[in-house]
């Protein structure tokens, strides 16, 4: 095992920033909650374009279904796949894009956490992407998409820093803290986060990394008419995980929809 293995200050920026993704998000659930009690109504198999480092599919896995996911990021995919390590039986996961073709369904469910779907700049891209997971779902299949409601975010600070978190990252061994800067960019609907990684070590030195994450957002009515587009219908729309409903001052905007008839 070499030192790059054993220290973490010799990591590549790359595998470092999956980790820190972990130590940022594996405290969060209540996306998580809401897939586990829709695919009690769906069952699988499971699908999750852009599945990062798998925290949405193993509790999936381990409630017993099958579940696929895909992502770009090899480190990502690393983690991904040392969280599912024991369930290599009901996980899959690969290296692909949002561009590529999708792995063979049918599928029951299809889930898009966290803004997935605003990766892609381009409609077409979007249309291409929702065109084929349709083609992929099962008759009865169900797309959940979850996007930000953009509308409250222009109330929040822009173009300074604002401190997301600060805790121990025991892993890695360095106290960690996240700062980020939001620009909101309403010509071309991009929200672009600016996110600055300051680590202390254990032995007091200091190291910062650095992340630009470009999204785009989304209103209601362009979604519907993406979705109508690619070959589906909207069921449902909500304003957060506890599927509230959606109002002018909803956080999220959770997107429920099936195949058109």
């Amino acid at each position: 095992m070499g030192d790059s293995d054993v220290d973490p200050r010799r990591w590549t920026n790359e595998r470092l920033l999956a980790q820190l993704y972990d130590w940022e998000h594996d405290t969060f659930t209540s996306d998580v909650e809401l897939y586990t009690s829709v695919a009690q109504r769906t069952g699988g198999p499971v699908l999750e374009p852009a599945c990062g480092t798998g925290r949405v599919l193993e509790p999936l896995a381990r409630r017993g279904l099958q579940v696929v996911g895909f992502d770009s990021s090899p480190d990502m995919l690393a983690r991904a796949r040392d969280r599912l390590a024991d369930l290599s039986g009901r996980a899959t996961v690969s290296l692909a894009d949002l561009r590529d073709p999708l792995p063979a369904g049918p599928f029951r469910l299809v889930v898009l956490p966290l803004d997935a779907l605003g990766l892609l700049d381009e409609t077409a891209a979007q249309v291409h992407l929702l065109s084929r997971i349709g083609a992929s779902l099962a008759a009865d299949g169900l797309l959940v998409l979850d996007l930000v409601h953009a509308a409250p975010l222009w109330d929040q600070p822009q173009g300074i820093p604002v401190l997301q978190q600060s805790a121990p990252d025991e892993e890695i061994g360095a106290r960690v803290s996240k700062w980020m800067v939001r620009r909101l960019l309403p010509s071309t609907q991009q929200s672009v986060l600016d996110c600055f990684f300051d680590l202390v070590w254990s032995d007091g030195s200091f190291s910062r990394l650095q992340e630009t994450v470009q999204l785009r957002y989304f209103s209601r009515f362009e979604i519907e008419l993406l979705l109508s587009a690619a070959g589906l219908v909207v069921e449902a729309i909500h304003g957060d995980y506890a599927l509230e409903p959606f109002q002018d001052d909803s956080p999220r905007m959770i997107v429920l929809a099936v195949k058109g008839t």
